[in-house]
């Protein structure tokens, strides 16, 4: 009988920074979406066709972070950064991806063409939550960064610049 070697299963380096801002940014965009959804018209417009109740996943493969949102009583509400079943769930391969896309060093489009990114769900909706996305990053995202990230940005009025503002000073810190 021989006494083979054991080999211990093989586990990734962990990556404390990257995660820690990935579950920063997750927390912005959640707070920034809800906030912006309840004021910006596009995006009203956009999640009042949802049905009530439909729940939205961002998740972080293999193990998280992750971005809940839900809409309630008619209005998007985001419900933590925790992992529950929802009807649309946005996922992203790697901790590394979620990062460079966070972080506004590549487009959505970019890296969903890439394949570090997929989409579980209705795809009417998938696209109506892009739409959505896109407006938010228009507001949550300096112009230098969003130009690189975004197709075509909408022009700066003095109510979407005061939005901006509603969102930095009160929509993310407070949740209004």
């Amino acid at each position: 009988m021989s006494t083979g070697k054991k080999y211990p299963e093989i586990i990734p380096g962990q990556k404390p920074f990257t995660s820690l801002v990935v579950k920063i940014v997750l927390f912005i965009l959640g707070r920034g979406f809800q906030s912006i959804a309840a004021r910006d018209e596009e995006v009203k417009r956009e999640v009042e066709s949802w049905e009530e109740s439909f729940s939205i996943l961002f998740e972080v493969l293999p193990s998280g972070p992750y971005l809940y949102l839900q809409k309630q009583n008619g209005r998007l509400r985001t419900l933590g950064l925790v992992r529950n079943e929802a009807d649309l769930v946005i996922s992203f391969k790697t901790l590394g991806a979620a990062f460079l896309i966070f972080t506004g060093q590549m487009g959505t489009p970019q890296g969903y063409a890439e394949h570090r990114m997929s989409v579980q769900g209705d795809l009417a909706r998938a696209m109506s939550l892009i739409r959505c996305l896109n407006l938010v990053e228009f507001y949550l995202f300096p112009g230098f960064i969003a130009r690189g990230i975004l197709k075509r940005l909408p022009p700066m009025t003095m109510r979407r610049f005061a939005l901006r503002m509603h969102v930095y000073f009160l929509g993310i810190p407070f949740g209004i």
